[in-house]
């Protein structure tokens, strides 16, 4: 209760007393206020404190374990992060420049580490190692090995804080497609001999298969291996069994039995061949080639490397094997993973998919992502198959060379029109039954590939195929006028042979004509028509001639095809595997080959045949059908040339001649 105004005070000061209490009693209620903000903040603290470390305003220190102790400090400046990040950035990029590279790496990973959600500072370190420091080395290894760097950062890193940012699917499946997968890079045929032969230790050489389906239940198998391998180890004994004969011979269950089975027990070298080729030279070797190939382990040992790839496929390479499984079996068909465009299409198609509905991602990374799903599939139908030689010893001195795939062209064209109603769908210009005003001209020039490459293939079904796409062009792609283009008047062939020296002003385009004549020959000789195999291998050589004449000064031959000989060699067994030659007619190939030829092919060849003798009914005499060519033991001694990214001998790192 307020106590009452004194008496008798003038009129002034009683004013004045009255305001003083006001005024007492307002910064009461402030004061109450102000504490019950407090305490109601007091609530909000974990909420928001949550949501600041989320968005990337304070430092986890998790994300800055393992730096130096003065980096490390980096992470307690609070507001100040961002001016460490600004210095760390500015700095890397100078000493970049300086060209002390691993310097640079460091700053770029503390960067990393101080904003681990934030997708642009993977993208730009990933950036930096792949393309601006690799390039600034002069050895193919230190080359590969920073690529490598770029791949791994995002990869292994990036995407494990940011598993939903889109520009990190970007980013990855650029590296692949365009500086391992194209032709730019004066080292490109380096990474490529090295991703395939990385890819061949883990996965072994490709099983021989006569249809899809085989191929397909392999890699089954590798998707359905338990993951707990060492639980698989201790609960499955004729594994355990195993596993203790080949620790028994200093081999792991693991990347070392992998290295080894990849390296030694190839489907082209039979086992008494192996055991007689290294009995004196070293008895362990010896002793583990009897282990690996003993007749009574060969269910366990198919088991336990299925675990073994399964394993290393996950961890190592962070790849989700259903998804693989996914792509081949009920997308693309087989992809082989030796192949830097098979990881492209791999990761752009995750990235699809499992960004779709993140609403803050650019939508011009989502749209390019997206994108690269049917550029891969594109650059695989041009140069999809392989052919390798790996040399497990020095990567780099492997022989490797790339084939058209024409079974991915109708996967390609569905591609396209799913992709294009999907993003311009609501354009008005959109056309049913097309990819879209925006993908459009991409696609006519595509298309004009896909029915030389189908055509110059031959065979009933790639007939028709090229003559579906062909009408489609002519319905589909007029003159502005509205009138059929002068250029699909006539027939396939016209159309064929009339564009062919205006389609030989690329590599990719020359290197697959040259590819399908040869390989229209070889299924014309099988079917007993000289003349006209002769006819197109001529054109094959006239293409090719025209071709490397173009190429004569190129310094570096990353331009330049294979010898034709090899070209020769590579489509004959491309011709053989081929699951729609039927083995009549292979036989006969063989039989009409000439000795060298066949000497080329036979031990690549060999496991392959007899697979497919067998699989006859009833099997035929494989002898008989795919002898061995005489003067073998002479020819397995000479030496294959190839053209490839010239080797500086004795080149070291900041040297750039000697």
């Amino acid at each position: 209760m307020s106590s009452p105004l004194p008496s008798g005070l003038p009129e002034h000061l009683r004013a004045r007393y009255s305001a003083q209490r006001r005024q007492t009693g307002i910064q009461l209620l402030a004061l109450s206020i102000a504490a019950a903000c407090i305490a109601g903040a007091g609530f909000l603290l974990r909420p928001m404190n949550a949501i600041r470390k989320e968005r990337q305003l304070v430092i986890d220190p998790e994300s800055i374990k393992g730096l130096p102790p003065d980096l490390s400090l980096l992470g307690k400046l609070g507001t100040f992060r961002a001016l460490a990040i600004d210095w760390a950035s500015i700095r890397a990029e100078r000493l970049k420049d300086e060209g002390k590279t691993y310097e640079a790496l460091q700053l770029h990973e503390t960067v990393c580490a101080l904003a681990p959600r934030f997708p642009n500072v993977w993208v730009n370190a990933a950036w930096n190692m792949a393309y601006n420091i690799s390039v600034m080395k002069y050895t193919p290894e230190e080359r590969w090995q920073w690529v490598k760097n770029g791949i791994e950062v995002l990869r292994d890193r990036g995407l494990l804080w940011n598993p939903k940012a889109v520009a990190l699917y970007k980013e990855l499946t650029w590296i692949y497609w365009h500086k391992i997968g194209d032709i730019l890079d004066d080292e490109h045929l380096n990474y490529k001999r090295a991703l395939a032969v990385e890819m061949e230790r883990v996965l072994g050489p490709p099983p021989v298969t006569l249809t899809d389906q085989e191929y397909f239940d392999w890699f089954q198998r590798i998707v359905d291996a338990p993951h707990d391998l060492t639980g698989l180890i201790e609960g499955d004994a004729e594994i355990a069994r195993l596993v203790s004969r080949l620790r028994s011979v200093k081999l792991d269950p693991g990347e070392s039995l992998l290295e080894f089975v990849a390296v030694h027990i190839r489907p082209e070298l039979r086992v008494s061949d192996l055991l007689r080729d290294h009995a004196g030279e070293d008895p362990m070797l010896k002793r583990r080639i009897e282990v690996v190939t003993d007749p009574k382990e060969q269910e366990a040992l198919q088991r336990l490397l299925a675990a073994v790839r399964s394993k290393v496929l996950r961890e190592r390479y962070k790849f989700d094997l259903s998804w693989m499984l996914k792509l081949m079996n009920h997308q693309y068909g087989p992809l082989d993973w030796r192949n830097g465009y098979a990881h492209a299409l791999y990761w752009s198609s995750l990235g699809d998919a499992v960004t779709r509905e993140q609403e803050a991602a650019s939508r011009h990374d989502k749209l390019n992502t997206a994108r690269f799903v049917f550029f891969a599939l594109q650059s695989m139908v041009m140069r999809g198959k392989i052919v390798l030689w790996p040399n497990f010893q020095d990567a780099f001195a492997s022989y490797i060379e790339f084939t058209p795939d024409t079974r991915l062209i109708p996967y390609l064209f569905d591609t396209y029109l799913r992709l294009g109603k999907e993003h311009f769908g609501d354009d008005p210009r959109f056309k049913e039954g097309t990819p879209g005003p925006i993908y459009m001209n991409g696609f006519v020039t595509q298309m004009h590939n896909w029915v030389e490459l189908l055509y110059l293939e031959g065979g009933e079904e790639n007939l028709k195929k090229a003559e579906n796409f062909y009408a489609w062009l002519r319905e589909n792609n007029p003159h502005p006028d509205g009138q059929t283009q002068e250029q699909y008047q006539g027939t396939v062939e016209e159309f064929v042979m009339g564009d062919l020296l205006d389609q030989l002003q690329t590599f990719r385009a020359a290197h697959a004509i040259v590819r399908r004549f040869v390989f229209r020959a070889m299924k014309e000789w099988s079917l007993g028509l000289q003349r006209e195999a002769a006819a197109d291998l001529g054109r094959a050589r006239m293409c090719y001639d025209f071709w490397m004449e173009d190429t004569r000064r190129d310094p570096n031959e990353r331009r330049k095809m294979q010898p034709f000989v090899l070209v020769l060699r590579d489509e004959m067994e491309s011709f053989f595997k081929e699951p729609q030659i039927a083995p009549l007619a292979k036989a006969r190939l063989w039989k009409e080959l000439p000795v060298g030829q066949r000497q080329m092919v036979y031990d690549r060849l060999r496991s392959y045949f007899q697979k497919l003798a067998e699989n006859q009914n009833p099997p035929w005499d494989v002898d008989r059908a795919f002898g061995e060519p005489p003067g073998m033991e002479e020819f397995r001694k000479t030496e294959i040339e190839t053209h490839g990214a010239p080797r500086r001998e004795g080149v070291e790192e900041g040297e750039l001649d000697k």
